[in-house]
């Protein structure tokens, strides 16, 4: 059974179609690179997909059941990193990580695991600091690790390169493949050839419909994203 498996979504504002009838299907393991122009609607794509936008049509499923009516702890099996990470104010950094631990049981292995994605991002010596007084950079790499620490069936990013250093996107680019050889489907939006981490497909989303492109693509491609 694939993890996540999208039939004939539409979304849209009043009669302006964004996009339509896309259908595609991720099962464990792959990793899909979302792709297309500026405004195409990959930002609402995955907000959809995250169940935090309601489509116009179509259906989402979630390991075989309907997004819309999963519960908040059917959900908890995905991650989603948004373009804009959101953090508590009054919280610092680790208690994020508290915070996420404690709601979710986690038990010794996954807390260690949180500690080991703080320092491979380089962000375990900031933790008693508040996320607003972060870089951008800094942010994206928190949201990272919350997300990874999940250790989700489907994880879902948007565009989580683009605020990082060459040495932090490298991190995260390994990081995405550890979590997709441990059986997590990932979707992620980019407009470049990532370094190190190998994509299963493409997902091409423009002029409003969505087609998918399997296997490696070359440098032209990304040329003419």
């Amino acid at each position: 059974m694939d993890i996540l498996d999208v039939r004939d979504i539409a979304f849209g504002y009043g009669r302006t179609d964004i996009w339509k009838q896309v259908t595609f299907s991720l099962a464990a393991g792959d990793v899909a690179l979302l792709v297309g122009p500026n405004g195409a609607g990959k930002s609402t794509l995955l907000r959809c997909l995250a169940g935090w936008e309601r489509i116009r049509e179509g259906a989402i499923l979630l390991n075989g059941a309907a997004l819309e009516s999963t519960k908040p702890a059917e959900r908890s099996c995905m991650a989603f990193v948004a373009d804009v990470p959101a953090f508590y104010d009054d919280l610092t950094a680790y208690e994020h990580v508290e915070l996420l631990g404690r709601a979710n049981g986690w038990d010794d292995g996954r807390w260690d695991e949180a500690d080991r994605l703080l320092e491979r991002f380089g962000i375990a010596r900031f933790c008693d600091q508040y996320p607003q007084s972060f870089s951008r950079g800094m942010r994206e790499k928190l949201a990272c690790t919350l997300a990874l620490a999940i250790q989700p069936d489907l994880l879902m990013l948007d565009e989580p390169t683009g605020p990082l250093d060459p040495t932090s996107a490298r991190v995260l680019e390994e990081e995405l493949a550890h979590a997709a050889a441990s059986g997590c489907a990932v979707i992620m939006s980019c407009h470049h050839a990532l370094e190190t981490l190998q994509s299963t497909c493409i997902l091409m989303l423009e002029d409003g419909r969505l087609k998918r492109l399997d296997g490696a693509v070359d440098d032209a491609f990304w040329k003419s994203v």
